[in-house]
């Protein structure tokens, strides 16, 4: 039996992590021992995962290590408890830095490759580890890990991070290989990494149905009625378009079209959203659902799926609506193509609130119909069985 690890930096509600938590649900536990490391404790979907995974809890300090945000003071004290009076003199450093208003991401890099050494190994051995999350999983898997083949994990467009691109290229040169969400994703992170040539595989997201039939219990969040329903998917990040859907929802009123925005997701720009919308007097049309664990019950109560975002890898949103058969409105970023043929399963469309609108307004206007292609068109299994890929990959 060949004994895989996959390590995520935490194990809360996310695409990659409920990627992971389908693929964890249709690989072969015949050929496979499988365990599961994640980087902060607990993590809402840990108690769904499938029971033949073993979780393996690792000490305090390589947490700390990853300078979380949350319990600072804590992890400080687990530093200590520990004699690394190093490490703890940078994460104050580090935490300084933080104050005045610098991007974290790239401090807990350097932090990392720094003190790294510090750290004891993980005392198993695997046929294979998979920095699942990228960044610190996958640093994770190079310094703490020993296993026979070590791969990172592209979770999107590369160029669009705001990271020290130097850290990962030390690291990215020591695993043995990368999987990808998408050919464009690979693509763009071979032209930055051009050693990793011939070094990728694509291996799409595995959607949770399992999980989600497992989970379905309704949801009155959503109401019933003639009145359109728009839904969007997704965390609230200034890269995810929510602007635009603003924009769109204005245009949308412009045009006399009665309707109800609801938006799945949570994120550290939920403030601003709001605030937005409350500016705007948008508060009866755009609803903030925020984070709900099956996104599938959301889906199919919604007239069409818009995805206003101005970079993904694979959105593992805009593929539940695909396997749901969902009108689905996409705006036109760099990876959309691979995930949708315009005209045929989704509608693509330039990246501003009026072509946002106008393209929902174009689905409403002959929707009977449109419905109609989709049942046809949509075909893609994302309910797949993984082993013989990662059988190839030992």
């Amino acid at each position: 039996m060949k004994k895989l690890l996959f390590v995520v930096n935490n194990f809360n509600i996310g695409g990659p992590q409920k990627s992971l938590l389908a693929l964890l649900d249709n690989i072969n536990y015949e050929v496979f021992d499988v365990s599961l490391i994640s980087l902060e404790p607990e993590g809402t979907l840990i108690k769904h995962l499938n029971s033949n995974v073993k979780i393996i809890q690792i000490d305090e300090l390589f947490t700390s290590f990853t300078l979380p945000s949350k319990n600072i003071i804590y992890y400080f004290k687990i530093m200590l408890k520990n004699k690394k009076y190093s490490a703890a003199f940078d994460f104050l450093l580090v935490l300084f830095k933080y104050l005045i208003g610098k991007n974290m991401n790239p401090e807990r890099q350097r932090f990392w490759k720094k003190h790294s050494k510090e750290l004891p190994k993980i005392t198993e051995n695997f046929h294979a580890s998979f920095g699942v999350s990228s960044g610190l999983s996958t640093y994770f898997i190079v310094d703490c890990v020993e296993s026979e083949k070590k791969y990172h994990w592209v979770r999107g467009d590369y160029s669009r991070t705001s990271i020290d691109k130097n850290v990962d290229c030390h690291y990215f040169g020591k695993v043995d290989g990368s999987l990808s969400v998408s050919k464009e994703c690979s693509n763009i992170f071979q032209n930055i990494f051009p050693f990793m040539k011939d070094r990728m595989e694509v291996f799409y997201n595995v959607l949770p149905i399992k999980f989600y039939e497992r989970t379905a219990t309704g949801t009155n969040d959503i109401e019933e009625g003639r009145t359109i329903k728009l839904l969007t998917v997704t965390r609230l990040d200034p890269d995810k378009g929510l602007d635009m859907a603003v924009d769109a929802c204005e245009a949308l009123i412009k045009k006399g079209i009665k309707f109800k925005w609801y938006i799945l997701g949570d994120g550290k720009f939920r403030k601003e959203v709001e605030k937005i919308i409350k500016e705007k007097n948008l508060q009866e049309h755009i609803i903030l659902i925020g984070f709900k664990l099956n996104t599938f019950e959301y889906i199919k109560r919604c007239n069409i799926f818009v995805h206003p975002s101005r970079s993904e890898g694979k959105s593992n949103a805009v593929d539940e609506a695909l396997y749901l058969k969902k009108p689905i409105v996409i705006t036109n970023y760099t990876t959309v193509k691979e995930q949708i043929t315009d005209n045929v399963d989704g509608f693509i469309c330039e990246m501003n609130g009026n072509a946002i609108a106008d393209k929902i307004q174009y689905v409403l206007d002959d929707m009977e119909s449109i419905n109609e292609k989709l049942r046809t068109n949509t075909t893609y299994n994302f309910d797949k069985d993984p082993t013989d890929f990662f059988m190839n990959l030992l």
